[in-house]
């Protein structure tokens, strides 16, 4: 029996556009690609985002912002009380416009994209809690914890990890999260083994001199451990490339750790620093790269890695991770099979000595079968076909 197509509200973060343009936005360039995929399907798509995300060549997809420009991209100077004024602004207009989308055309589903206590009260307090799926993110507060599993709304974990940290949820399950592994290029050589012109300035400067280079790139901050890719780089003899900025909002906490546990080692001779890469620069970097290093949480043990986005683009483009025995990380990496883990720095420099007995084809293939966002749209689509019809009855 053919089942109408569905009528969905996604609320996202005003923090950056969607897609992000210049390269961080993990969270942002999923809800992308889930809308990507769920508009090939046919479904109509609400998306209440900043101003500046673009999602044209999404013919049903519809955009509502009274925000212009994203409140957190590096060229927004507005002052911290004022961004948090706009994101209360932006949250109240879409609960508004919202209800209005909803009493005109109807509303299947409201799928929450943001960990904001606030706004997820205010949605089932105007909507009910029936229609409502929150897609978890990184929620640590206990109190906050309490109210979801008080509103008893549908909650999506990245990861089985993801899922175990919250488990005192009642209505939470687990879809895997995924890319859009075909966007990704795949090269079976490193850079100093390609033919290749690898077109970045950087990556030209290591291949004149013949040499490899691991990398590493995300947020900057203690949870990533961009400091302990730096100790396993020296250690281990390799070339390091850190991509990536400290993302301030409300604190100099990330700041303060680039400027003094990062930016001392940059050499621009075997420790380099790229800065913020944006999408096609970010996809060239972990193309011919030996290995990607992700020590999340290793420096800081309180951390758990919800998913780990950055580690499944570098397996989707052939580069082996190297990674904490941590988070999430267990469900993403096959010890010797698409990179290593490790419980000691000790282990971590041999397992990196080890990256050249990794078959890069194997990085793409678990990539590709594993962690593919047409996979997680079809996942959310059954999910929420099945809200619909308890609905119904």
């Amino acid at each position: 029996m053919k089942q109408d197509k569905l009528k969905i509200a996604i609320l996202s973060p005003p923090s950056l556009p969607i897609p992000p343009f210049r390269g961080y936005g993990g969270t942002q360039r999923g809800i992308y690609d889930f809308l990507k995929e769920m508009n090939k399907k046919g479904h109509r798509l609400h998306l209440f985002a900043p101003g500046d995300s673009d999602v044209s060549g999404l013919e049903n997809v519809v955009l509502h912002s009274i925000i212009d420009k994203s409140l957190w991209i590096p060229d927004n100077n507005l002052p911290i009380e004022t961004k948090l004024e706009q994101t209360a602004m932006h949250d109240n207009f879409s609960i508004e416009r919202l209800y209005e989308i909803d009493e005109k055309e109807g509303i299947d589903i409201i799928n929450l994209r943001r960990d904001n206590p606030y706004l997820i009260q205010e949605v089932v307090k105007q909507f009910g809690s029936e229609r409502v799926v929150y897609s978890l993110h990184n929620l640590k507060n206990p109190e906050i914890i309490d109210m979801i599993k008080e509103l008893g709304i549908v909650t999506i974990a990245h990861c089985r990890n993801h899922k175990e940290q919250h488990e005192n949820l009642p209505n939470i399950r687990v879809i895997v999260y995924g890319i859009d592994t075909h966007a990704y290029p795949f090269s079976k050589e490193i850079l100093s083994q390609t033919e290749e012109d690898p077109q970045l300035d950087i990556l030209r400067h290591l291949k004149d001199r013949n040499k490899d280079y691991l990398i590493t790139l995300g947020n900057i901050c203690k949870e990533k451990g961009q400091k302990t890719s730096i100790r396993l780089a020296i250690e281990s003899g390799n070339a390091l490339i850190i991509a990536g900025e400290p993302q301030a909002r409300t604190s100099n906490e990330k700041i303060l750790y680039f400027e003094n546990e990062v930016k001392p080692y940059i050499d621009n001779e075997n420790i380099f620093y790229f800065g913020n890469a944006n999408e096609e620069q970010k996809k060239l970097l972990l193309k011919y790269a030996k290995g990607f290093l992700f020590p999340s949480g290793y420096e800081d043990r309180r951390w758990e890695e919800p998913f780990g986005r950055a580690p499944v683009e570098a397996m989707a483009c052939g580069t082996p991770v190297v990674a904490y025995r941590k988070g999430s990380m267990k469900e993403l990496i096959f010890d010797s099979f698409n990179g290593y883990l490790f419980d000691s720095f000790s282990e971590a420099v041999k397992k990196i000595h080890s990256l050249d007995r990794i078959k890069r084809e194997y990085c793409r293939h678990v990539a590709e079968t594993k962690f593919d966002c047409r996979r997680v749209a079809s996942e959310y689509e059954e999910l929420f076909y099945s809200i619909k019809e308890k609905l119904k009855a």
